[in-house]
């Protein structure tokens, strides 16, 4: 599982209202959204958006049913375990773009600046720094010409 997966797992499983959802369908073999929002007293595009981000997980299975009215579906557990796995390993593999991981900025912790690099380039942009104490302390930016930024960026002329 990549970490944009894992994060969704997270948003959806930290809910307030995720364990009596499951707990919901555990008791159930299946049940419609109005049905589960009606139980737990929440919103019914509330439980269906939880039930759609858990299809889409894989987690539950969902099922179009007609009856007198309009068809709905009707969501079932595909698992009854859920485990949550990421392979660390697979970020080794992953290539980053080399510009990123050779900048190196020149800034000390706590030196009262900051400096901002160019977005496709290897030059510092601008520097921002603050003057003052507590509430007095101001930020003034200093936008720099591609030489400049370059220079400051390579040390060299």
């Amino acid at each position: 599982m990549d970490f944009k997966t894992a994060a969704r797992f997270g948003v959806y499983f930290s809910k307030g209202y995720a364990e009596e959802i499951f707990r919901l369908l555990v008791n159930y073999k299946d049940i419609s959204a109005s049905e589960a929002a009606s139980r737990l007293s929440l919103h019914i595009q509330t439980v269906q958006d939880f039930l759609e981000a858990m299809t889409s997980l894989g987690i539950l299975s969902k099922k179009e049913v007609y009856e007198k009215k309009r068809p709905y579906f009707r969501y079932s557990l595909k698992k009854k375990k859920i485990s949550l796995d990421i392979d660390l390993a697979s970020l080794l593999e992953q290539k980053q773009p080399e510009r990123k991981l050779s900048k190196k900025i020149r800034e000390n912790k706590d030196s009262g600046a900051r400096f901002t690099t160019a977005r496709y380039d290897p030059y510092f942009s601008s520097v921002v720094i603050w003057i003052g104490e507590g509430r007095d302390r101001k930020e003034r930016k200093i936008n720099l010409t591609i030489p400049q930024g370059k220079f400051l960026f390579t040390g060299n002329p």
